[in-house]
């Protein structure tokens, strides 16, 4: 199968039990977790202590129908809006929102999470205070001029952006548009903290492979500041990982700062 055959994560079907159990599941591989898990929370935890992310309005726009992603911030935000662009992952999360018997159960992320703060007692109300400041789970679709109508969005203090947009830009110049609708989902002065990969070419999913734009850092970075947004921090970590599972050959951390509106 080549590049231009893969299926697309916002175009295709997806199988959401399989993305758990081959990314995010209590037995997935090791450095996969270490990958999907421990890199990013390391990351967010780092900006919680430093005390520059924070305010009314937080919102989330990341790949599959885990929430573990929001767990280390969530606490600096009066609200969040979840955007998804799978029917099936918002079903998904749904699910979890509502507590039902069929929810993904990410209790062992969140227990992770606590553990990283040093503290892993009382989970389940840190869960349950995510689900009251999850305010909306919306349907997402780039090729709108805004990605969430018909609803309007308030502008956001945070966008989070979880290893999503090299899977849901066709082409270059398709990320360049996705990161500018991103960075007007921001107030002036708010961040992006955003994760993804360097020269990323599929994922898996069971005998599925789906696409994954390459991107190195030179293009990220120009594409960041085409949208007005001013990089404060990057961290780089080479992968370990198969690449006959998921190719690419670094993951990456950014934080941006919105500086003017494009």
């Amino acid at each position: 199968m080549t590049s231009s055959t893969h299926k697309h994560y916002h175009l295709h079907d997806i199988d959401s039990e399989k993305v758990v159990e081959r990314y995010l599941s209590a037995t997935s591989d090791t450095l996969m977790l270490d990958e999907i898990l421990k890199f990013p929370v390391e990351e967010l935890l780092k900006e919680a202590k430093e005390g520059l992310i924070g305010g009314d309005h937080l919102i989330d726009i990341s790949a599959g129908p885990s929430v573990v992603q929001l767990f280390p911030i969530f606490g600096f935000f009066k609200e969040i809006s979840i955007l998804e662009f799978s029917d099936v992952f918002i079903k998904d999360v749904q699910k979890w929102l509502n507590g039902h018997e069929d929810a993904f159960d990410w209790s062992y992320l969140c227990k992770y999470v606590m553990e990283s703060e040093g503290n892993s007692d009382r989970f389940k109300e840190k869960e349950n205070d995510l689900r009251r400041r999850i305010k909306r789970i919306l349907k997402c679709d780039f090729s709108k001029a805004n990605p969430t109508d018909p609803a309007v969005l308030p502008k956001a203090d945070c966008v989070l952006s979880f290893y999503v947009t090299h899977v849901v830009s066709e082409d270059h110049e398709a990320y360049r548009s996705n990161m500018k609708k991103i960075a007007s989902m921001l107030k002036l002065g708010g961040r992006l903290l955003l994760f993804g990969g360097y020269n990323g070419a599929f994922f898996t999913v069971g005998e599925e492979k789906y696409h994954i734009l390459g991107c190195d850092e030179k293009f990220i970075k120009e594409a960041l500041e085409d949208a007005g947004l001013a990089i404060e921090r990057c961290e780089v970590q080479k992968s370990k990982i198969d690449n006959e599972v998921v190719a690419y050959d670094h993951l990456c951390f950014i934080r941006a700062v919105k500086k003017k509106n494009i």
